[in-house]
């Protein structure tokens, strides 16, 4: 019996898919993160991603760990529900998340969360979430698929960007005499810092290619 090709719209949501899996797994490898179970898989080709979900159910949330500290976890969300994100449900998924130590999440919408035509998240919601990031111990981060469909990483004007940790920032700091004040600066609203997902003070190391220097390193901090 030969298999019924599905319609060409169901292909182009698992083209979409695969396409949004691939940043997302770049995405937390330049954030020190692995996905033990390899949902996420930058080597997965195209065709293998077809055929594995071409009749299975994408998964609808993944945990990945920090490198170092497998107690340091993220949490990637897909949020299916119809009805928009409301205040109600973001405090549970807070108190969900972090009843499981979790401190980070990042929630993956089929369109733009930030949008409020048709509202994919309410304002107070919104403004809960914006809350929690104040807090510099947690981060509930939004991005909508058409954010993820294309790795703004590999786009050939954008230099390496590598996230210091605690003991690098200091070292640094050090070794130039440097407060945080005195440091160049870089928007949490970047796109690059929102890859990376950046907190207030966050330090990067920008690696760019110089026709007469060979390499140009240079540092920021997020605010």
């Amino acid at each position: 019996m030969i298999e019924e090709e599905y319609r060409p719209e169901e292909k182009a949501s698992i083209k979409k898919k695969y396409k949004v899996f691939q940043t997302l797994a770049s995405m937390i490898r330049q954030r020190g993160f692995i996905e033990p179970t390899k949902i996420l898989d930058e080597d997965e080709s195209w065709e293998q991603f077809e055929a594995k979900y071409r009749t299975d159910a994408l998964p609808n949330r993944i945990i990945c760990f920090k490198r170092e500290d497998e107690t340091d976890k993220l949490l990637i969300i897909f949020y299916t529900k119809q009805a928009a994100l409301t205040l109600d449900d973001a405090k549970k998924i807070i108190v969900d998340f972090t009843n499981h130590q979790i401190k980070r999440l990042i929630m993956v919408f089929p369109t733009d969360p930030f949008a409020t035509k048709p509202q994919i998240v309410d304002k107070k919601a919104r403004l809960f979430i914006d809350q929690v990031n104040s807090i510099q111990t947690y981060s509930f981060e939004l991005f909508g698929e058409d954010d993820l469909v294309y790795d703004v990483t590999k786009h050939e004007l954008v230099p390496q960007h590598i996230i210091l940790n605690e003991k690098e920032k200091e070292l640094l700091q050090r070794k130039y005499g440097l407060v945080d004040n005195q440091l160049p600066r870089i928007l949490q609203s970047d796109p690059i810092a929102k890859f990376l997902g950046l907190h207030h003070g966050d330090v990067v190391k920008i690696i760019r290619k110089s026709e007469t220097a060979g390499l140009y390193v240079t540092y920021r901090i997020a605010i």
